[in-house]
């Protein structure tokens, strides 16, 4: 696992700090999106809340992991997944589960799919899907 975190710190030419490796090991393992205090949880060291917000901003700015805003303004983190091509496409599409809080990513959404004036520019769009995840949704 740490040597898959390493490669990919490695690719986006970012230093190898213990925060890092630990954050992007947290994000790596997940199979949903996570809050700061998520993610907090799972640290192997208790790292001061600067040190985790500069962590996640360089990871965002690196396209690294995005972003999503859920329902009453919490921001959750995910790790950019090569095979979906996060970082070429415009669009993105999220689901929240109502009752769990997860958040899963579906990967990207085609413009062509939205209904918007040939003569405006779209340079991002986010679609968030709300409902029951599938193990929510049997219990």
């Amino acid at each position: 696992m740490q040597n898959i975190v390493k490669t990919i710190l490695e690719e986006k030419k970012l230093q190898k700090t213990p925060c890092r490796i630990d954050v992007l090991e947290a994000l790596y393992q997940a199979s949903t999106a996570l809050s700061e205090q998520e993610i907090k949880d799972k640290l192997h060291f208790d790292y001061d809340r600067a040190t985790l917000f500069r962590t996640l901003r360089t990871f965002l700015e690196n396209s690294l992991i995005h972003q999503v805003v859920v329902q009453k303004n919490e921001v959750k983190y995910a790790l950019n997944q090569p095979h979906l091509q996060l970082e070429q496409q415009p669009g993105h599409a999220h689901f929240h589960c109502d009752k769990c809080d997860k958040v899963f990513c579906l990967g990207a959404v085609s413009r062509d799919l939205l209904n918007i004036p040939k003569d405006f520019q779209v340079n991002s769009f986010e679609i968030m899907f709300n409902g029951f995840c599938a193990q929510c949704r049997v219990n």
